[in-house]
């Protein structure tokens, strides 16, 4: 089931664009400061479990009241619908090609827009760096929006993902930074498998050679968060050396090439695994 749920939400995903303006976290936001407005100052793991008790309580019986329940067919919807909304939080495809449009038409304003939201932060102006700057934000990106989403819905169904998710948004509390650095901690601890896995893909699906002499020389630090960052971008541009760049949005395509199939060699392995009976 769990195959099944991730290639038809990824298909939706990629077919239906507008499902992506329903995938809105606002309520957790909301939610949230709520309850850090009722509990106070408290210690910052304290706020954190505060916060995500009544989500995982009922996320968890919904997943187990649905379990078995008319041979798992609401179940089966329930998860593709989380599967769906986890994923994110805004569509990587989608920016990548607003980006490329907005870039070949020339719009310098829209195209620091969506270099801005690909990479996280304040984009280069200078047309060069910005797209150098898209391309490595790509490879990292792409474990948050995607693949690990894939991997905790794998481990753990819709409850998985979901909690990947919203512990992914409280990292973004700007109004109280150390619930936010706390987050972070945990999101990157839960990242840091998938990241691994994702830049395996990378460079199986792309030069093995270069990808691992990038992955043994690559920057190391103590920073969970920046370390999964480092290793993705130094793995991926490893991967894709020696590809054939032509122009200036090159790169970004051959990124997003690269991501595409590592993401569809692990699916391919999931398709394995549970047509041998170790994922059902």
């Amino acid at each position: 089931m769990a195959l099944i749920s991730i290639i038809l939400g990824l298909f939706l995903d990629r077919t239906f664009r507008h499902l992506h303006d329903l995938r809105d976290m606002a309520w957790f936001e909301y939610y949230s400061q709520k309850i850090l407005r009722l509990i106070g100052k408290r210690m910052p793991p304290l706020q954190f479990i505060l916060i995500l008790a009544l989500p995982i309580i009922v996320l968890l019986s919904v997943q187990i009241l649905l379990n078995d329940f008319i041979f798992n067919l609401p179940g089966f919807l329930f998860g593709v619908i989380v599967f769906i909304y986890c994923l994110g939080p805004a569509c990587l495809s989608t920016d990548i090609e607003n980006y490329i449009h907005a870039r070949t038409l020339g719009d310098e304003d829209e195209a620091l827009h969506y270099a801005g939201t690909i990479t996280g932060s304040p984009a280069s102006t200078a047309p060069d760096q910005q797209t150098s700057d898209v391309s490595r934000a790509i490879l990292y990106v792409a474990n948050e929006r995607i693949f690990a989403t894939i991997f905790w819905f794998i481990i753990s169904g819709a409850f998985g993902c979901m909690m990947y998710r919203l512990i992914s948004e409280l990292s973004k509390q700007e109004e109280y930074p150390e619930l936010a650095e706390f987050s972070d901690f945990v999101h990157a601890i839960m990242a840091w498998i998938p990241a691994r896995m994702l830049a395996m893909g990378y460079a199986l699906t792309g030069n093995f050679d270069a990808a691992y002499h990038a992955y043994k020389s690559r920057a190391h630090t103590y920073d969970l968060s920046q370390g999964n960052k480092e290793l993705l971008t130094a793995t991926g541009l490893g991967a894709m050396r020696n590809s054939d760049m032509e122009n200036e949005l090159a790169g970004i395509y051959a990124a997003q090439a690269l991501v595409m199939r590592a993401v569809i060699v692990w699916v391919g392995m999931l398709a394995v695994m549970t047509l041998g009976g170790i994922f059902n």
